[in-house]
């Protein structure tokens, strides 16, 4: 009896299942499962965190672009006269009736004419932009204040009129001999030694000479040349080269 009572016990454990091929592989299944829910889950809180540092700099860009907008409206700016505006001095806006009193308002108005032009790089001042400029446009007597005030630059010889009805006036607010040093020093610097004047009309539009009138450019060439800084390569068309010895 205690033999065969031992082989039964020996079937018993021989009838043991193993795990299966199958049940192992749905526990590494399951174990890749729970890992990968693990390393996913990290990855969160980065792109949180990179999303919250995102929001920020769109708002640093927008006031970056706020502060150079603002910039040039601050350096463009109205000088007011000395005298103030038309609320300040209405007196200064109306043409006097002593010529005593004319004669002052009008020296008054042509210094401070002068002075705006050189801030405006105005070359020729014209009837037309000056009853619409401020302050001239709060002249009460428009036409017959640009005639006296304009009067008074003719015979400082700082200015001329360009028409026979005194609409357009041309202002020397930096004298013509100026120019032609300016122009002599700015060639030798940029090495440009062969000028026109309709090369420097339109290819350098951006120097302050430029915007001159073609006959006022014609005639500082010429002084350019009447300085020894230059000579003629056709006089006509308005050629030089730069003297550099």
């Amino acid at each position: 009896m205690g033999v065969k009572e031992r082989k039964r016990e020996k079937s018993k454990t021989e009838e043991t299942p193993k795990p299966s091929e199958k049940e192992k592989t749905e526990s590494f299944a399951v174990l890749e499962e729970t890992e990968l829910e693990e390393i996913t889950h990290i990855p969160e809180v980065v792109v949180e965190t990179k999303e919250s540092t995102l929001t920020i700099e769109p708002k640093q860009v927008d006031v970056t672009l706020t502060e150079e907008i603002a910039e040039p409206q601050l350096a463009i700016s109205f000088v007011k006269p000395a005298w103030g505006d038309v609320d300040e001095t209405e007196w200064m806006y109306s043409v006097p009736s002593r010529i005593e009193d004319m004669k002052l308002w009008a020296n008054e108005w042509s210094d401070y004419l002068l002075e705006w032009t050189e801030n405006k790089k105005v070359h020729v001042m014209s009837l037309a932009t000056f009853i619409s400029e401020p302050p001239f446009k709060d002249l009460k007597d428009k036409v017959e204040s640009f005639k006296q005030i304009a009067s008074v630059l003719v015979d400082k010889e700082v200015a001329e009129w360009r028409d026979r009805k005194k609409r357009q006036l041309r202002i020397y607010w930096k004298p013509l001999e100026d120019w032609a040093d300016l122009l002599y020093q700015w060639a030798i610097r940029t090495g440009k030694l062969r000028l026109d004047v309709k090369s420097i009309v339109i290819q350098e539009s951006a120097e302050d000479f430029a915007s001159l009138p073609e006959k006022d450019i014609h005639i500082i060439l010429t002084l350019m040349v009447d300085k020894r800084l230059a000579e003629w390569v056709d006089i006509k068309k308005g050629a030089i080269i730069i003297s550099t010895d």
